[in-house]
């Protein structure tokens, strides 16, 4: 069996590190959209439309939401791995091919994850209390 703390803590800083830039393009595309609503409010249609019923609004606003989701759900997996703790292979396994399209911090992350989880014994190291 081989050791893999080495690998353990270089995948939680590259978790850490991608899904930051996932919450800061969440971030970015929250402040835009929020920005295009006042442009689309200050329009010069003939009756007040309220800004809600442009279907782009809704529709970006459940996107950020889901950005901000799996951000977090992968800054939680990063924080886990450095600190040792035990994770969830499942949860790994689904942020990792989630990650495999975004080229190319997401396609190594996602390559890098897959290949340390079916690993024999990445679960095998001594948990800290």
């Amino acid at each position: 069996m081989r050791d893999l703390s080495g690998h353990r803590k270089s995948l939680g800083i590259l978790y850490l590190f991608v899904h930051l830039l996932v919450l800061l393009a969440a971030g970015a595309l929250a402040y835009v959209t929020w920005n295009l609503v006042f442009v689309m409010a200050a329009g010069n249609s003939t009756r007040a439309v309220p800004v809600w019923e442009n279907p782009a609004v809704p529709i970006m606003g459940v996107f950020i939401v889901l950005l901000v989701a799996l951000a977090i759900a992968g800054l939680s997996l990063g924080l886990g791995l450095v600190r040792g703790r035990p994770v969830s292979k499942g949860l790994a396994t689904l942020l990792a091919i989630l990650a495999l399209p975004t080229f190319p911090l997401g396609t190594v992350l996602g390559v890098y994850s897959l290949w340390f989880f079916s690993q024999e014994g990445w679960d095998a190291e001594p948990w800290p209390a």
